[in-house]
């Protein structure tokens, strides 16, 4: 019983490192990741995760499975970024 603790506790500690460090989103089947060659449009992010929850000028606000991410866009409307917000 106290390994199974243990083991769980390692499982959500690792889950919570790997989401703090991911530059990625999920969208059901797609998997969002800034820095791709060529950068992601803005429509295409739209087209495969829907509307955003919000959006200010260059940021676009998602919530995923709890999660909320900051998308940053460059003028071009390129995806530069993903950082998860608290």
């Amino acid at each position: 019983m106290k390994l199974m603790h243990v083991l769980t506790g390692l499982s959500i500690l690792c889950f919570g490192i790997s989401m703090v460090l991911a530059d990625t989103m999920e969208c059901g089947t797609h998997e969002i990741e800034d820095g791709m060659i060529p950068g992601q449009s803005r429509d295409e992010i739209e087209e495969k995760c829907g509307t955003p929850k919000s959006s200010d000028g260059n940021e676009v606000f998602y919530e995923k499975y709890n999660v909320k991410y900051r998308l940053h866009f460059n003028d071009s409307d390129e995806l530069e970024s993903i950082t998860e917000e608290e």
